[in-house]
């Protein structure tokens, strides 16, 4: 069994001698700290007096000794950790030329153990110091010091209030993850690129251009927002920045769905998977910040549209069945407005300066007559409103009449030169019976306050599909031959110009006009994103490729990685786990989640997508050239092992057992695994039942037991490794279940305060595990699955999105997968001891 994908550093403390241990560190700090100070010289300051304490101790004063006497201290352990002496300050050197910046630079790693204490830190010195040799009992003591907690040491009166890093590593530094964009190859037969992209909302001021919507590969909530951005009116285009206020990535899953701006003043509104509204927001349309919103919107809340005003930003919509309004001056913080009350919705909404024109439904009492009763019954009529406040309050208008062929709703509302626009299909029919004919047109209303309308002109078309109005002139798509759409464009209102065609396949999602009156149109065709007039492949960053690499496995001197490119499964081998070539797997869409070796060879498992979705199966007997296999219909298998009764994959409420890898027998399971290993005799899956944690034990794979598990625990298990009979199981809250009877019972350990644990692997010295904290990657080793120690890997930290989220043991090696801002990684290091 392998680790793989889902999503820790103080080692957790027996009941034993965990608490005492600290609490010794505390007081010794504190009460019995007197006794060690007191035989110091009465003529040091309390600064040394201090920091002779902090030694005495066994902790690491970080910054340096103050200056002091040769003396030689009393102190037991003192004198078996002498301080050393204070050096002259070197001679200043002159300055050198400064070296050109890396293009990413990583800040540099933290000594571990620091200390902070006021004063000028010490610099790093130029190669690791020999560690100081203490007696155990101090070492042991400074090891289960707290960990991130404030510390008080008391000195002749003196209160020194210090706090010790929380991470402090045990290994000097170890060689961190290279970059594998060329190690695990794309698929060069590919078509495709294997991703969903989208683009759903589209907005201009000047000639500023602003496209947003979202990438990723097609399941909820693993998709991630894009602006794209064109200073010159559409002629170039660029990849925007998205980040947090803190510097950080924004979570994946949201989109965003209505933007508007000005010069200066950009903001986008859309929802996270939860169905919460956020926001983004920016000064040049070229750096976005996401903002998570407070109480102004509710789970309830619908918004519909939003528009840049004199004063800031509108957003309308509904809750709870009736109208709302949301303002706000800079798109971050936003007011909720009351609802109103004889309006249902609120579905568009412009602005002209402070001057807003809302549409929307109202109810409206209808009676007809049917026979001889008068049935009155309430109908959901459509209706405009304008606001002359900023949308404090609204005064109803009279929507304008049918006229001029015009039927049906009005389709569109903007504002453009002269004011307001709104527009409405049309049609006309001439002639009789046999010759009768049918033409059809759109109908363009205009308001100069958005109290009084009229009709300003028509223009060709079957059938309006989206418009929209800016200073710079007004645009419409509307129906054309051949399941096309044509774009029309006009500068007054008055006459209208052909702006071109919209391909068949393309589902438009926004239209703007930019400088000159021209006409940019935003959508999606098929699983690509669409932008009018624009190649998304040739601005940098746009578009991507898909690649993941979502488990790892390593037998017969072969690792082997699995997963999918282009959105196609796919396999990787190396015999040393550096040089990676692409295996032959036959061309199905889909991917690979998990692969095992065993005595009938290599098993990797997964989900076809497509034309033909469902389970997905490929053995080898190399793992160079693999084959289809016949696998049952039903849930896909998400992870694979090999036990003592041979090979098995589990899913959904499903496992199946095989020993020839050509036959299968299918068991029921209560849950949903999400991993699955064995021991000697026994094989474990882990995952969920109704949300809660959730182990199965089975001897055959043809009959689960749950396993009882300890009170308290939230977060679904997403991995399992085994080292022998010992067994752990991690979940993404960093918690981790420890099993030494080959999973008869389970003992919570936790590895790690602010961590989001991604694998787990077994190795010869016992487990390894990845996780994440913040955007930096961790990696923590075990021997025995209860203590953990954070190891100093360089390269997981610094700008950008570190993770490691797949890992295996080959031999004496361990491997590991990630990203680097999404670019893919590999780590490769000895096994820790």
């Amino acid at each position: 069994m392998t680790a793989r994908t889902p999503e820790q550093d103080e080692a957790p403390r027996t009941a034993e001698d965990g608490p005492a241990g600290s609490r010794e560190v505390r007081r010794r700090l504190t009460f019995g700290v007197a006794g060690d100070v007191a035989d110091l010289p009465a003529a040091r300051s309390p600064w040394q007096r201090a920091y002779e304490a902090w030694r005495a101790a066994g902790l690491t004063w970080g910054h340096g000794a103050p200056p002091r006497e040769r003396a030689e201290s009393r102190n037991a352990v003192r004198a078996e950790s002498p301080v050393e002496e204070p050096k002259p300050a070197p001679k200043p050197k002159a300055a050198k030329k400064p070296k050109p910046a890396p293009k990413k630079p990583k800040p540099a790693k933290p000594v571990p153990g620091d200390v902070l204490v006021a004063g000028p830190p010490k610099p790093a010195p130029k190669s690791a110091p020999k560690p100081v040799q203490r007696p155990a009992l101090w070492r042991r003591l400074r090891a289960r010091a707290t960990v991130g907690a404030g510390l008080v040491v008391v000195a002749a009166g003196t209160i020194i209030v210090v706090a010790q890093r929380a991470d402090a590593p045990a290994e000097p530094g170890i060689r961190g993850p290279i970059a594998a964009d060329e190690l695990f190859a794309l698929d060069p037969a590919a078509t495709t690129d294997g991703l969903v992209q989208d683009l759903t909302t589209i907005a201009s001021a000047g000639g500023t251009i602003v496209a947003a919507g979202t990438e990723g590969d097609g399941a909820p909530g693993r998709q991630r927002a894009r602006f794209l951005v064109s200073a010159d009116a559409g002629s170039t285009w660029k990849l925007a920045e998205i980040r947090t206020p803190d510097g950080s990535t924004p979570p994946p899953g949201e989109a965003p769905q209505f933007v508007s701006g000005s010069s200066g003043h950009w903001a986008a509104l859309g929802r996270t998977p939860a169905g919460a509204t956020v926001a983004w927001t920016s000064k040049d349309a070229k750096t976005w910040t996401r903002h998570p919103l407070g109480a102004a919107f509710t789970p309830s809340d619908k918004v519909t549209d939003m528009a840049r005003t004199g004063q800031g930003f509108i957003a309308v919509g509904a809750s709870k069945g009736h109208a709302i309004t949301w303002s706000s001056a800079d798109g971050r913080a936003w007011q909720r407005g009351e609802s109103i009350k004889r309006i249902i919705d609120f579905d568009r909404v412009a602005a002209s300066g402070n001057i807003l024109a809302a549409h929307g439904t109202y109810p409206k009492k209808v009676t007809k007559k049917k026979g001889r009763k008068k049935v009155t019954r309430t109908t959901r009529t459509e209706g405009l409103w304008q606001s002359a406040n900023g949308g404090r309050t609204w005064t109803g208008v009279k929507v304008p009449p049918q006229a001029q062929g015009s039927y049906g709703p009005m389709k569109g509302l903007s504002a453009g030169p002269g004011g307001f626009a709104a527009v409405r299909d049309g049609k006309q029919t001439t002639g009789r019976k046999k010759h009768r004919k049918t033409k059809r047109f759109g109908v363009l209303f205009t308001s100069p306050d958005g109290l009084k309308w009229q009709v300003a002109s028509r223009f060709g078309g079957s059938g309006i599909e989206r418009f929209d109005a800016t200073p710079s002139g007004l645009a419409v798509i509307v129906g054309g031959a051949k399941g096309t759409h044509a774009i029309l464009r006009s500068a007054d209102g008055r006459t209208w110009q052909p702006g071109g065609s919209v391909p068949a396949p393309v589902q438009s999602s926004g239209l703007t006009v930019t400088t000159g009156g021209k006409p940019t149109v935003s959508g999606q065709q098929g699983d690509d994103a669409y932008l009018h007039g624009v190649d998304l492949r040739t601005v940098p960053g746009a578009v991507h490729t898909e690649r993941s690499v979502r488990s790892l496995a390593a037998a017969q001197g072969l690792s082997v990685a699995v997963g999918s490119t282009n959105g196609g499964a796919a396999i990787w081998t190396a015999p040393d786990g550096l040089q990676w070539t692409r295996a032959q797997v036959p061309g199905t869409a889909g991917r690979l989640s998990d692969a095992v070796h065993g005595d009938g060879g290599w098993l990797a498992v997964g989900r076809a997508s497509g034309a033909s979705p469902g389970p997905l199966a490929v053995t080898s007997q190399d793992g160079l050239a693999w084959q289809k296999t016949a696998f049952p219909a039903g849930p896909a298998p998400v992870a694979a092992a090999t036990g003592p009764s041979g090979y098995v994959a589990v899913g959904p409420r499903t496992s199946w057992a095989s020993t020839d890898l050509r036959t299968w027998k299918r068991a029921g399971l209560d849950g949903t695994p999400a991993d699955v290993t064995a021991t000697a005799g026994e094989y474990i899956a882990v995952g969920a039942r109704d949300k809660a944690p959730a182990i199965w034990t089975s001897p055959d794979a043809a009959k689960w037991t749950a396993a009882k598990l300890p009170p308290g625990l939230t977060a679904p298990l997403t991995q399992v490794a085994a080292h022998g009979d010992t067994l752990v199981a991690i979940a993404a809250n960093a918690v981790a279940l420890v099993s030494t009877d080959a999973g008869a019972t389970w003992t919570q350990r936790n590895l790690g305060p602010g961590l989001t644990a991604t694998a787990v692997t077994a190795t010869p010295q016992g487990f390894v595990a990845t996780a994440s904290t913040n955007e930096d990657g961790a990696v923590l080793t075990s021997p025995d699955g209860t203590t953990w120690r954070r190891l100093d890997v360089g390269g997981l930290t610094g700008p950008g999105d570190q993770r490691l989220t797949a890992l295996t043991a080959m031999g004496a090696t361990v491997l590991a997968t990630g990203t680097d801002n999404g670019a893919p990684t590999l780590w490769r290091a000895p096994v820790p001891k």
